[in-house]
């Protein structure tokens, strides 16, 4: 076969949608768990209640959307949750990823000054699941989806999105110039109570390892996840540096959670199957 036939198979080939089915269910979660962190305080950008600057006062990051009437708060939030609650489950995702969808781009709009980039990977993610082509089931029961653009666009995403923050730090950081670049940056707006102990108990030289660990990983991430062998290191060293910014910078936990569910894109398909089944095994036994 010629190489440029196997890159459009590749790409657009029929492929096993296990890692889909389970990046949906994760990527929902996540985006629960985030609209659930903020909705104590969604009358506050979500209605007129709260504060909303024009665009000159946010240059520009106005609402783009109108906002709700105070009455309509919880009838929209019932709505949203129950269709992020249904992708998470499986049940109509072809139908609820639309309400999902179109809620996350409401309340992205609604207060665009504090919405996070989290909000922007939610939404593009959301889209690709959105228009993905229907999964069905093979012979054997396993979920199949007739072409893998869906499924390559979004390891693209995470691909793009480690190695271009590597180069930022590269290029307009000072993370190769300093050693205590890290160190600096976890005491700013996002400090955490783990932050401080480590701040106080930390050695610099561990700070400055750490910060070199972080920047390898990013720079290395087509390497560590593109080539199978050492997909192993890539999880080991992705989910260190996760773990790390959910402890040590507050709210940026959620963006942590958002990115470990990129990984299980890159999951060999028959040991993710392997794995169901076993839960689903263990499942019945209980």
């Amino acid at each position: 076969m010629k190489p440029l036939q196997r890159a459009v198979d590749f790409v657009f080939g029929p492929v096993a949608a296990g890692r889909l089915v389970v990046f949906r269910a994760l990527f929902a979660a996540t985006l629960l768990y985030y609209v659930a962190f903020r909705w104590r305080f969604a009358a506050e950008w979500l209605t007129p209640v709260g504060y909303h600057p024009s665009g000159g006062a946010s240059v520009g990051f106005q609402q783009a959307v109108p906002l709700l009437p105070e009455a309509a708060l919880p009838w929209f939030g019932v709505a949203y949750f129950a269709a992020i609650v249904a992708l998470i489950l499986g049940f109509k995702p072809r139908l609820a990823i639309w309400p999902v969808l179109l809620g996350t781009a409401y309340v992205t709009g609604a207060d665009r000054l504090a919405a996070f980039t989290i909000n922007k990977i939610f939404l593009g993610g959301l889209l690709i699941l959105a228009l993905a082509p229907p999964i069905v089931e093979d012979a054997a029961g396993r979920p199949t989806i007739r072409s893998a653009w869906p499924l390559r666009a979004l390891q693209f995403t995470l691909i793009v999105q480690l190695f271009g923050a590597g180069i930022c730090k590269v290029r307009y950081g000072d993370w190769l110039a300093h050693g205590d670049t890290l160190w600096h940056q976890v005491q700013v707006n996002f400090m955490t109570d783990t932050a401080a102990w480590m701040v106080r108990n930390v050695s610099l030289p561990i700070w400055a390892g750490l910060q070199h660990l972080a920047l390898a990983f990013e720079l290395a991430a087509p390497l560590l996840f593109m080539v199978r062998r050492l997909r192993p290191l890539g999880y080991a060293m992705g989910f260190g540096m996760f773990l790390t910014i959910a402890l040590t910078m507050r709210e940026l936990m959620f963006f942590a959670l958002q990115m470990c569910a990129f990984f299980v894109l890159f999951v060999d398909e028959a040991r993710l199957h392997r794995w169901r089944r076993a839960l689903s095994r263990d499942g019945d036994k209980s």
